[in-house]
């Protein structure tokens, strides 16, 4: 199944039928489009119930006599959105033929939401002198205000994907406007903060704004980037294609970029990866880095010799000497390479998380309205890799890594960094192990404290207490009960707030048939989630204890 590749809408003209509109076909159109979803896309009530999302559409539909064109856009953008399932969007590519168009602006920079806030990463040449200004204000309001009142329009799955396409969202006057940010659709003021002084720069829109990168590597012809010239790191290297090889003979590795999951003319995605195992096996090669930090996805079918590769390669796929980078635009048929690297090879991820959940509906079937001709790209297909259980909203790195705006600016990568400095180090779970299996319960919580206090390890919080919780349940099955619930203790020293913890733990003394202990930590369960699931489970565990008559 061919998985279409979402790019940013903002990207390119975003041409609809408008001008001719009525408020009345407006409307019609509102109604078609909610009658389809219920029809044909039910499966779209994910993350929010038909009624909410229901009246969401009743609210703008009394709306639209009030309206003016574009805010009837956003309107029905924010309907989109309102799925938080990040392939569903209002569709923004090609001229509906024989209709009348309104075509949206866009202003001449590109943004960059760094770790230490968000810069003017590129623009056209006449606005350089604003290049790598930090961003303080953005027309009327401050840059956190102004991203959360772009918020509702983005689609989007996890914090992620919101940081990813924002920027975007930022550099089209309309909906500049329809969000509150400014009063003009021709241009736009920037507050930004560079050496040390505080500036501003207007910026018009123009003809030459609508720039497209495959890769979404490329500065635009004529514009000038944030970086500072010399030698691109391995990640901007070639930014025009699709993937990228290079060895580096100091530290024995093989460092590879791939950008797109689709084939570059006649250089395929087999070809490459089979080039690839070839020169692992010739040479000299220590350690592999894949790098899909920027792929944005493709053709899911694309993705096996990429992961066959790499399983059959025996001298790689090892603890310690596979590493892929993950990031915010991760996402897609990416996500389901990471899935499938993640359950078939010995992967170290490293980096930002993904902006995909790693189970997710996917591909899209393209729905036009009757009047407007608007483009709906409306979700359909579940994509399972992982466990049907596994409701993570992301895949999380367990080497965090971010970039700073020096970083970029110096042509530095920081993912490479900490690849270079990795110890080699059993995993965190697997030493916590060995303590346990010692008998130093102590020394292991001590260990693990350490572990979750390094910001490198912030991201793996969750899995590491998934963990700990199963290694606990494998010792109840094996019927060591006492360790057991040392080890479940543990995660309740680690977790505090965390009500699965207590729950566990009050089942491991349900268990040893200390029945006082276990009601008091399912007590504590459900004080920490109230009505979630937890909660429920452990008000059934006190029930049966009380039903037993203790």
């Amino acid at each position: 199944m061919i998985k279409k590749i979402i790019f940013s809408s903002l990207l390119c003209f975003f041409l609809v039928s408008a001008n001719s509109q009525t408020a009345t076909d407006w409307q019609s159109d509102l109604r078609y489009l909610q009658q389809t979803v219920h029809s044909k896309y039910n499966n779209l009530f994910y993350n929010i119930s038909a009624a909410d999302w229901d009246k969401a559409v009743d609210e703008l539909h009394k709306k639209i006599p009030q309206l003016e064109k574009e805010q009837v856009l956003a309107g029905f953008m924010k309907l989109l959105a309102l799925f938080h399932i990040g392939h569903t969007q209002m569709n923004t590519f090609g001229l509906h033929q024989g209709a009348t168009t309104l075509q949206l602006n866009r202003l001449p920079y590109s943004l960059y939401s760094f770790s230490d806030g968000m810069y003017i990463l590129s623009a056209a040449a006449e606005y350089e002198k604003a290049v790598g200004g930090k961003v303080l204000r953005i027309g009327s309001m401050k840059i956190d205000d102004a991203l959360e009142a772009v918020r509702p329009l983005v689609s989007y799955e996890n914090e992620q994907g919101f940081k990813s396409n924002s920027p975007f969202y930022l550099a089209i006057p309309e909906f500049l406007r329809t969000q509150g940010i400014t009063d003009n659709t021709s241009q736009v003021t920037i507050t930004y903060l560079k050496n040390g002084k505080e500036e501003t720069t207007i910026f018009k829109t123009g003809t030459n704004n609508n720039v497209f990168s495959m890769t979404g590597l490329e500065t635009p012809q004529g514009w000038a980037d944030a970086k500072k010239t010399g030698d691109s790191p391995l990640w901007q290297k070639e930014p025009s294609s699709f993937r990228y090889m290079q060895y580096l003979p100091e530290t024995k590795t093989l460092y590879v970029r791939h950008s797109v999951t689709l084939n570059d003319g006649n250089k395929t995605i087999a070809g490459f990866f089979n080039n690839m195992v070839d020169f692992i096996d010739n040479n000299d090669v220590a350690r592999l880095i894949l790098d899909v930090r920027t792929n944005g996805g493709g053709n899911n079918t694309l993705n096996k010799p990429i992961i066959t590769g790499i399983v059959k390669s025996r001298k790689i796929n090892q603890k310690g000497k596979f590493f892929c980078i993950i990031g915010r635009r991760t996402f897609s048929a990416a996500q389901n390479l990471v899935n499938e690297l993640e359950k078939n090879t010995e992967v170290i991820f490293v980096g930002e998380p993904t902006s995909e959940n790693v189970n997710f509906y996917g591909d899209t079937r393209t729905e036009t309205l009757p009047n407007s001709k608007l483009q709906a790209n409306l979700s359909w297909l579940w994509w399972q890799n992982m466990d049907p259980r596994d409701k993570r909203k992301a895949t999380y790195p367990a080497l965090a890594v971010d970039m700073s705006f020096a970083d970029y600016y110096n042509n530095t990568d920081p993912v490479l960094n900490v690849i270079n400095s990795y110890a080699g180090q059993p995993a965190i779970d697997e030493q916590l192990r060995a303590l346990v299996e010692q008998g130093k319960f102590d020394d292991a919580v001590a260990i693990a404290s350490n572990y979750l206090k390094d910001s490198l390890h912030r991201y793996f919080r969750n899995e590491l207490e998934t963990k700990i919780n199963a290694y606990g349940y494998a010792l109840i099955n094996n019927k060591k009960l006492d360790e057991a619930n040392k080890v479940l203790k543990m995660n309740v020293q680690l977790f505090p707030e965390s009500a699965n913890a207590y729950d566990s733990y009050g089942e491991s003394f349900m268990l040893l048939g200390k029945n006082e202990d276990a009601i008091k930590y399912f007590e504590m369960a459900i004080a920490k989630d109230k009505d979630g699931i937890t909660a429920d489970n452990s008000r059934k565990m006190i029930g049966k204890i009380k039903a037993a008559g203790h």
